[in-house]
């Protein structure tokens, strides 16, 4: 019976709102591990994607010449626009939000517990998530193709969750926290320094 992952990324989002309401005005034009975003747009990206549907991905990839950076740089700047505040706002109304980008459910769950460390880190304050959360992540994003590349850059290597019961892979280990498991498999370099073990150079060679 398949996991109905939508309370998970109500809980993710709810958790990444109080973080952000308490940011200085200042902190929102901050860079973030996400390099072409600042914390603002970073923030409206995870809005924008979840006022996503099928119908509206489709229309924009055509209307974007079926390039999927112009489309998501287009969709966000929408919800990014205006004061923090603005921008805040927004986010606060998708909270309890069951629109989703389409594909997987999971997909849901990983922008807001991705981009919500590209901030996070970035300000020095790392998330604490959930366990079912991250042992609902972490597979599947070790799996993925195109534009995160999980699976490429998690072959012909051994990863090891040291804060949940989770392996993947066959090959030389990387081993360390869940969550900076996914942000390094999803190219996010900043995670490397959680992780250990021999496979890591190749990892950063990614």
């Amino acid at each position: 019976m398949a996991v109905n992952l939508m309370p998970m990324v109500h809980k993710e989002r709810q958790m990444l709102y109080e973080f952000l309401e308490k940011l200085a005005p200042e902190q929102w034009t901050a860079s973030t591990w996400c390099s072409k975003w600042n914390v603002q747009q970073v923030t409206g990206h995870v809005v924008a994607a979840a006022h996503i549907t099928a119908p509206h991905f489709l229309k924009m990839m055509i209307t974007n010449g079926f390039s999927f950076d112009k489309f998501v740089a287009k969709d966000l700047a929408q919800y990014a626009t205006g004061s923090p505040a603005d921008v805040l706002g927004r986010f606060k109304e998708i909270i309890t939000s069951d629109k989703k980008p389409p594909g997987p459910a999971y997909v849901a769950l990983g922008e807001v517990m991705v981009h919500g460390e590209d901030i996070r880190r970035a300000l020095g304050d790392p998330g604490e998530h959930p366990a079912e959360h991250l042992s609902a992540l972490a597979p599947m994003y070790a799996k993925t193709g195109r534009p995160l590349q999980g699976k490429v850059r998690a072959q012909g290597l051994s990863l090891r969750a040291t804060d949940i019961d989770w392996t993947h892979g066959d090959g030389p280990e990387v081993a360390g926290p869940a969550m900076s498991l996914v942000l390094a498999i999803v190219g996010r370099k900043g995670a490397l320094a959680d992780l250990e073990g021999p496979g890591v150079e190749t990892l950063r060679g990614r």
